[in-house]
């Protein structure tokens, strides 16, 4: 009879079939994520990894993360193979080389140690992972972090507030983590199984249901009416390109001048409203002013500067009934190969490259400022995607979060809905309103605790306005930072090194 543990135990990664149950694990989690929404297949889905790295080679552990990591990110991310099937390719190979690694590091750490360190060790490698890939390469990508998958449950999301979402993906994979002992330890068939697999469930439910226990934040400040501003894009556009932003922009002063009636006192475009240079074409400058003096109150409007001909900026401006344009603040983190090509000049050759004839240039930091009677903090579009970015700025004083963002490039695709999920986790995370404006749509505003309260369909011209409230303050995790994942981090390194100087099982299985 195997025990957990032992060459043989159904617990053990052996064989191909294991790589065939982590990929279909893999796509199983894309279920928890929008638009599916099956918020609790998290909870599980893991759980086979989880026992199938166990106990093997650190090459064999690093090959069936990277295969459920292509079965994860290869469905979560297949809206990006309307930019072509090899950008697609490359951004799953890369992704899921990152849960590989963690394979590989599950597989050492796990030398040494029982149920409780199979419960606890690959939750904390996998947050310091997640960590990891949020910073490299060029700047980290976050699609895919599992607390992503909780936007919907706002009590899942209350601890956010303390340590940021890794809190949420670390309770996600905990109980993922319990789920997997409980699986080693039923199968086991040893004396008093049955009761350890019973505690090992109990801990997962209690794991899932603690967040409850939890504050829910709110914001108590100044009320203010805000109204979002969905222009739309033309599908199909047959006329040039500058016919084209022209076009954008009218649909977004109409829209604007229908909301007078509404009395708004913050208006928002999204990002791209104005791809029109307006310091180089006065047209589009006064275009601009009239529309913020025909709503009476002051604009946060989507646009770009020209640097030369080669660079540009992407801002969000400040334009006032009385001054017009009168502040901008500069996009910080860009998208590579979407907004800049890095080491342009040795990738030239590249056609496909020529989707981005010119590089954005990143701002120099967070700004704030003060409209309708608070602090507005304005992120752009990728930056919203990064919680460590986004609470610099409520850490600077915002207490209202504009995430003004154009996800036109997806089509009706998943892409949209997944970008208010990350809006959703900002506000849990910072206890913040969050107005998030897409040119395209979803629109949505959404509430400190991360609750959607109104949202707008995709691709139609429309407008929404909500009641919202500034908050008084800035959260512990806005005020504090990653504290959470670098402890993770910290913690796992030990973990490893404990298990590598582990005596090695000789039946550990070497393929």
């Amino acid at each position: 009879m195997g025990v957990p543990g032992s060459h043989g135990s159904p617990t053990r990664g052996e064989g191909g079939a294991a790589y065939l149950v982590v990929l279909a694990a893999g796509a199983a989690l894309t279920l928890a994520f929008p638009e599916p929404d099956l918020a609790p297949v998290a909870w599980v889905a893991v759980a086979p990894l989880f026992v199938l790295a166990r106990e093997v080679t650190p090459g064999r552990g690093f090959r069936l993360g990277a295969v459920f990591g292509v079965g994860f990110f290869g469905t979560l991310l297949f809206w990006q193979s309307l930019l072509g099937w090899i950008a697609w390719g490359l951004l799953v190979g890369l992704e899921a080389v990152f849960i590989g690694l963690w394979g590989a590091l599950w597989a050492v750490a796990s030398r040494r140690g029982g149920h409780l360190a199979g419960v606890l060790v690959p939750p904390i490698l996998w947050v310091a992972v997640e960590l990891l890939r949020s910073i490299v390469p060029l700047g980290g990508f976050t699609w895919g972090q599992l607390a992503q998958s909780q936007h919907d449950l706002a009590w899942m999301l209350r601890p956010a507030a303390f340590t940021g979402a890794w809190s949420v993906t670390l309770l996600v994979a905990i109980a993922n983590g319990a789920l997997a002992e409980a699986w080693r330890s039923l199968s086991s068939l040893n004396p008093g199984s049955a009761a350890r697999t019973i505690a090992l469930v109990a801990a997962a439910v209690i794991v899932v249901a603690a967040p409850a226990l939890l504050p829910s934040h709110s914001a108590d400040g100044r009320e203010v009416r805000v109204a979002i501003v969905q222009g739309n894009v033309p599908r199909d556009y047959a006329g040039s390109f500058f016919d084209k932003e022209l076009e954008i922009i009218g649909s977004q002063v109409r829209l604007t001048a229908g909301l007078r009636d509404q009395d708004p006192d913050l208006v928002i475009w999204p990002e791209s409203s104005v791809g029109i240079d307006p310091y180089r074409y006065p047209k589009v400058k006064r275009a601009l002013a009239e529309a913020a003096r025909a709503v009476g109150a002051p604009m946060l409007v989507g646009g770009e500067v020209d640097v030369g001909s080669q660079k540009r900026k992407v801002v969000v401006f400040v334009v006032t009934p009385k001054g017009g344009i009168t502040d901008l603040y500069q996009k910080r983190h860009h998208v590579p190969f979407g907004e800049y090509i890095p080491a342009r000049r040795f990738l030239d050759w590249i056609p496909m490259l020529d989707q981005v004839p010119t590089d954005s240039i990143p701002g120099p930091g967070p700004e704030v400022f003060m409209l309708a009677g608070g602090t507005v903090a304005p992120v752009i579009s990728f930056e919203g995607d990064f919680g460590s970015l986004v609470r610099q700025s409520i850490d600077a004083g915002g207490r209202l979060l504009v995430v003004a963002t154009n996800t036109s490039t997806y089509g009706f695709t998943w892409n949209s809905a997944q970008h208010v999920a990350f809006s959703q986790l900002r506000a849990a995370e910072n206890g913040v309103w969050v107005a998030h404006a897409a040119l395209s749509g979803i629109s949505a505003f959404i509430a400190p605790d991360g609750a959607v309260v109104q949202s707008t369909p995709l691709w139609e011209a429309a407008t929404a306005i909500q009641r919202v409230r500034f908050s008084t303050g800035a959260t512990f995790y806005a005020r504090t930072g990653d504290w959470l994942p670098l402890g993770c981090a910290l913690a796992g390194l030990g973990a490893v090194l404990f298990g590598a100087v582990a005596r090695k099982d000789p039946d550990a299985p070497g393929s």
